[in-house]
Order: structure tokens, then sequence, then C-alpha cells
């Protein structure tokens, strides 16, 4: 019988930044100052429409990399309460991404959390995806 925080086990295969997961994205991160990110070039099966990231694996990574960034960072187990993604532009398939989340409040076990996507490597680049996102630290979690 599984108990409430057996939900929340790490056994590294996530969809979105499991190693052991064939199938999944492989996502992996970095801290730059108050910025943690994930840069990544999509693969050609992550197409929506022709030549543009499905809306669904763009939101997949930013709901994983916010909650890793509590994780890693604040060494913080938490699940997401509600994600809100809007699609500005077209995010292109074949151009390497950054993916940049924020802390931008915390408030008893609830953190707000920002999130953006951009092309990678352009100065100034727009952001062509951004999100914000409530997580709930997940109490007796181990970290």
């Amino acid at each position: 019988m599984s108990t409430h925080n057996d939900v929340f086990a790490d056994n590294d295969f996530c969809f979105a930044c499991g190693g052991k997961n064939p199938l999944g994205l492989h996502l992996s991160f970095t801290l730059e100052g108050d910025d943690f990110c994930c840069r990544i070039k999509p693969k050609p099966h992550w197409q929506g429409f022709y030549g543009v990231v499905h809306g669904g694996i763009q939101s997949t990574i930013i709901d994983d990399m916010m909650s890793n960034h509590l994780f890693r960072v604040k060494r913080i187990w938490a699940a997401t309460g509600d994600l809100s993604v809007r699609f500005r532009k077209p995010v292109p398939i074949e151009r390497e991404l950054l993916f940049v989340s924020r802390i931008v409040n915390q408030r008893g076990r609830i953190w707000e959390m920002s999130a953006q996507c951009m092309v990678s490597g352009e100065d100034n680049a727009p952001a062509l995806t951004t999100a914000k996102g409530r997580f709930i630290e997940v109490p007796g979690a181990k970290v």
C-alpha cells in the first residue's frame, strides 16, 4: 500500500527531467544568478504545427523547471497547484531554446513562480512563451 508521500518519490523516471526514461525530454538545469535555466534543442517529434514546438511540450518544460527550481535551489519538494501559460509567438523547432524561471513570491507553503521561453543566444530576445504558476510544498516529503 502506498502512502501520500510515495506519490512524490523520485525514481529518475520523470518524463521531463528523468535520466532513466528512454522516451523523456531529459532536461538539465543551470543556475545563472537568480535565474534557473534550461537550454534545449527541440527534437523534430516535438512539433505541433509545422516548424513549431508543441504547446504541451513547452508547458511540460516550464512546469518541470519551476518545480525543479524549488527542489534544486530551495531544497523544497513542491507540487504544481496551478499553471497559466501564454503562447505569445511561435517557438521554432530548429533553434536552441532558453527557458528561464524565477521565484516571484512565497507565502506559507505556496510559492509563486514565473517562467519564459526565448531563442537562446539572441541579445534582447523577446519572450515567445510566458507562464505563471503556484506550487505547494509537499508536507513530509524528504529532499
